[in-house]
Protein backbone atom coordinates (compact mmCIF):
# COMPACT_ATOMS: atom_id res chain seq x y z
CA UNK A 1 0.00 0.00 0.00
CA UNK A 2 1.50 3.52 -1.11
CA UNK A 3 0.85 6.34 1.12
CA UNK A 4 2.86 9.52 0.63
CA UNK A 5 3.58 11.32 3.28
CA UNK A 6 2.80 15.10 4.06
CA UNK A 7 5.85 15.58 5.96
CA UNK A 8 8.17 14.48 4.10
CA UNK A 9 7.44 14.42 0.39
CA UNK A 10 8.53 10.63 0.39
CA UNK A 11 6.49 7.43 -0.57
CA UNK A 12 5.96 5.37 2.75
CA UNK A 13 5.66 1.39 1.86
CA UNK A 14 3.68 -0.57 3.82
CA UNK A 15 3.70 -4.54 4.14
CA UNK A 16 2.44 -7.61 6.43
CA UNK A 17 3.92 -7.77 10.00
CA UNK A 18 5.27 -10.81 11.28
CA UNK A 19 2.41 -11.83 13.05
CA UNK A 20 0.14 -11.67 9.61
CA UNK A 21 2.28 -13.77 7.76
CA UNK A 22 3.02 -16.16 10.67
CA UNK A 23 -0.93 -16.25 10.74
CA UNK A 24 -1.51 -17.15 7.34
CA UNK A 25 1.45 -20.17 7.57
CA UNK A 26 -0.50 -21.25 10.10
CA UNK A 27 -3.74 -21.59 8.43
CA UNK A 28 -2.54 -22.98 5.64
CA UNK A 29 -0.62 -25.74 7.97
CA UNK A 30 -3.99 -26.65 9.63
CA UNK A 31 -5.61 -27.28 6.33
CA UNK A 32 -2.91 -29.09 5.15
CA UNK A 33 -3.07 -31.50 7.80
CA UNK A 34 -6.77 -31.50 7.46
CA UNK A 35 -6.66 -32.30 3.73
CA UNK A 36 -3.46 -34.65 3.66
CA UNK A 37 -5.25 -38.22 4.27
CA UNK A 38 -8.34 -37.08 2.55
CA UNK A 39 -5.88 -37.36 -0.50
CA UNK A 40 -4.19 -40.36 0.38
CA UNK A 41 -7.45 -42.34 0.74
CA UNK A 42 -8.92 -40.78 -2.35
CA UNK A 43 -5.30 -41.84 -4.27
CA UNK A 44 -5.17 -44.98 -2.91
CA UNK A 45 -9.13 -45.64 -3.64
CA UNK A 46 -8.60 -44.98 -7.48
CA UNK A 47 -5.95 -47.22 -7.44
CA UNK A 48 -7.56 -49.78 -6.20
CA UNK A 49 -10.73 -49.38 -8.31
CA UNK A 50 -8.17 -50.01 -11.24
CA UNK A 51 -7.55 -52.94 -9.63
CA UNK A 52 -10.89 -53.80 -9.04
CA UNK A 53 -11.72 -53.01 -12.66
CA UNK A 54 -8.90 -55.81 -13.82
CA UNK A 55 -9.94 -58.08 -11.05
CA UNK A 56 -13.50 -58.35 -12.94
CA UNK A 57 -12.66 -58.76 -16.08
CA UNK A 58 -10.59 -61.87 -14.86
CA UNK A 59 -13.49 -63.43 -13.25
CA UNK A 60 -15.72 -62.82 -16.31
CA UNK A 61 -12.51 -64.45 -18.39
CA UNK A 62 -12.34 -67.12 -15.58
CA UNK A 63 -15.97 -68.24 -16.64
CA UNK A 64 -15.54 -67.70 -20.25
CA UNK A 65 -12.52 -70.32 -20.69
CA UNK A 66 -14.74 -72.54 -18.47
CA UNK A 67 -17.80 -72.48 -20.26
CA UNK A 68 -15.11 -72.97 -23.51
CA UNK A 69 -12.74 -75.61 -22.12
CA UNK A 70 -15.03 -77.55 -19.50
CA UNK A 71 -12.83 -76.80 -17.15
CA UNK A 72 -11.42 -74.13 -15.06
CA UNK A 73 -7.84 -72.94 -16.07
CA UNK A 74 -4.71 -73.45 -14.77
CA UNK A 75 -2.64 -70.75 -15.55
CA UNK A 76 -3.58 -66.74 -16.18
CA UNK A 77 -1.87 -66.76 -19.76
CA UNK A 78 -4.91 -69.04 -20.46
CA UNK A 79 -7.79 -66.15 -20.59
CA UNK A 80 -8.32 -63.95 -22.82
CA UNK A 81 -7.09 -60.94 -21.26
CA UNK A 82 -3.98 -59.09 -22.40
CA UNK A 83 -1.33 -59.43 -19.28
CA UNK A 84 1.48 -57.64 -20.73
CA UNK A 85 2.04 -54.96 -18.09
CA UNK A 86 2.05 -57.67 -15.12
CA UNK A 87 5.16 -59.61 -15.68
CA UNK A 88 6.60 -59.97 -12.25
CA UNK A 89 5.89 -63.11 -10.51
CA UNK A 90 5.42 -61.77 -6.49
CA UNK A 91 3.23 -63.98 -4.30
CA UNK A 92 0.81 -62.45 -2.30
CA UNK A 93 -0.87 -65.52 -1.17
CA UNK A 94 1.69 -68.83 -0.43
CA UNK A 95 -0.78 -71.55 -2.29
CA UNK A 96 -1.49 -69.80 -5.77
CA UNK A 97 -1.61 -71.69 -8.83
CA UNK A 98 -0.48 -69.06 -10.70
CA UNK A 99 0.94 -65.87 -9.98
CA UNK A 100 1.50 -62.20 -11.97
CA UNK A 101 2.29 -59.16 -10.57
CA UNK A 102 3.78 -55.32 -11.34
CA UNK A 103 4.92 -52.77 -8.79
CA UNK A 104 1.83 -52.61 -6.55
CA UNK A 105 -0.35 -55.07 -7.13
CA UNK A 106 0.13 -59.41 -7.56
CA UNK A 107 -2.47 -60.99 -8.94
CA UNK A 108 -3.35 -64.73 -8.53
CA UNK A 109 -5.42 -67.82 -9.48
CA UNK A 110 -6.27 -70.77 -6.43
CA UNK A 111 -8.17 -73.56 -6.85
CA UNK A 112 -9.24 -75.42 -3.75
CA UNK A 113 -9.87 -78.81 -2.87
CA UNK A 114 -13.29 -79.04 -4.25
CA UNK A 115 -12.73 -77.44 -7.36
CA UNK A 116 -13.54 -73.79 -6.88
CA UNK A 117 -11.92 -70.83 -8.28
CA UNK A 118 -10.82 -67.91 -6.85
CA UNK A 119 -8.65 -64.77 -7.90
CA UNK A 120 -6.23 -63.01 -5.49
CA UNK A 121 -5.71 -59.35 -5.99
CA UNK A 122 -3.43 -57.97 -3.02
CA UNK A 123 -1.04 -55.05 -2.84
CA UNK A 124 2.51 -56.13 -2.73
CA UNK A 125 3.91 -51.94 -1.74
CA UNK A 126 3.22 -49.16 -0.45
CA UNK A 127 1.56 -48.38 2.80
CA UNK A 128 -1.27 -50.54 2.54
CA UNK A 129 0.73 -53.85 1.84
CA UNK A 130 -0.98 -56.90 2.62
CA UNK A 131 -4.17 -55.50 1.64
CA UNK A 132 -6.44 -56.63 -1.36
CA UNK A 133 -9.73 -58.30 -2.98
CA UNK A 134 -10.81 -61.94 -3.17
CA UNK A 135 -12.97 -63.16 -6.30
CA UNK A 136 -15.25 -65.97 -5.76
CA UNK A 137 -15.24 -66.82 -9.91
CA UNK A 138 -16.47 -70.00 -10.27
CA UNK A 139 -17.89 -72.52 -6.94
CA UNK A 140 -17.47 -76.29 -7.29
CA UNK A 141 -20.11 -77.05 -10.05
CA UNK A 142 -18.41 -74.17 -12.12
CA UNK A 143 -21.04 -71.99 -11.79
CA UNK A 144 -19.62 -68.18 -12.28
CA UNK A 145 -19.99 -65.86 -8.56
CA UNK A 146 -18.25 -63.27 -9.64
CA UNK A 147 -18.82 -61.77 -5.47
CA UNK A 148 -15.90 -59.89 -4.00
CA UNK A 149 -14.50 -59.46 -1.22
CA UNK A 150 -12.31 -57.02 0.63
CA UNK A 151 -9.06 -58.89 2.22
CA UNK A 152 -6.16 -57.84 4.51
CA UNK A 153 -3.98 -60.64 5.14
CA UNK A 154 -2.42 -61.53 8.77
CA UNK A 155 -0.36 -64.43 7.90
CA UNK A 156 0.74 -66.71 4.83
CA UNK A 157 2.14 -64.37 2.16
CA UNK A 158 2.44 -60.43 2.24
CA UNK A 159 1.24 -59.41 6.11
CA UNK A 160 -0.79 -56.09 6.28
CA UNK A 161 0.60 -54.68 9.50
CA UNK A 162 -1.89 -51.61 9.59
CA UNK A 163 -5.03 -52.44 12.44
CA UNK A 164 -7.66 -54.73 11.36
CA UNK A 165 -10.20 -52.21 8.70
CA UNK A 166 -7.57 -49.75 8.35
CA UNK A 167 -8.21 -50.42 4.32
CA UNK A 168 -11.60 -52.48 3.71
CA UNK A 169 -13.65 -50.67 6.55
CA UNK A 170 -12.01 -47.24 6.39
CA UNK A 171 -11.33 -46.75 2.59
CA UNK A 172 -14.57 -49.06 1.22
CA UNK A 173 -16.54 -48.91 4.12
CA UNK A 174 -16.51 -52.57 3.89
CA UNK A 175 -18.56 -54.75 7.04
CA UNK A 176 -16.19 -57.32 8.66
CA UNK A 177 -17.63 -60.98 8.12
CA UNK A 178 -14.56 -62.90 9.28
CA UNK A 179 -14.13 -62.47 12.87
CA UNK A 180 -12.13 -65.13 14.08
CA UNK A 181 -8.87 -64.28 15.89
CA UNK A 182 -6.85 -67.15 14.96
CA UNK A 183 -7.91 -66.49 10.63
CA UNK A 184 -5.18 -65.81 8.25
CA UNK A 185 -6.58 -63.01 6.56
CA UNK A 186 -9.64 -60.67 7.95
CA UNK A 187 -12.37 -60.37 5.15
CA UNK A 188 -14.97 -57.58 4.60
CA UNK A 189 -18.40 -57.44 2.52
CA UNK A 190 -17.93 -54.82 -0.38
CA UNK A 191 -20.98 -51.82 0.13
Amino acid sequence: MKKESSLSGILDVKGFTLIELLVVVLIIGILAAVALPQYTKAVEKSRATQALTVLKSLGQSVAVYRMAAGEPPAHLDDLDMDMTAWTGTTKWNNYALDTKSNADWSLQLYKDTTGAVQLYMGRISGKYKGAGFIQATLDADGQYNGKISCTERKTSGIVFELNTGDYCRKIFQGTQQATDSSSTINVFSMP
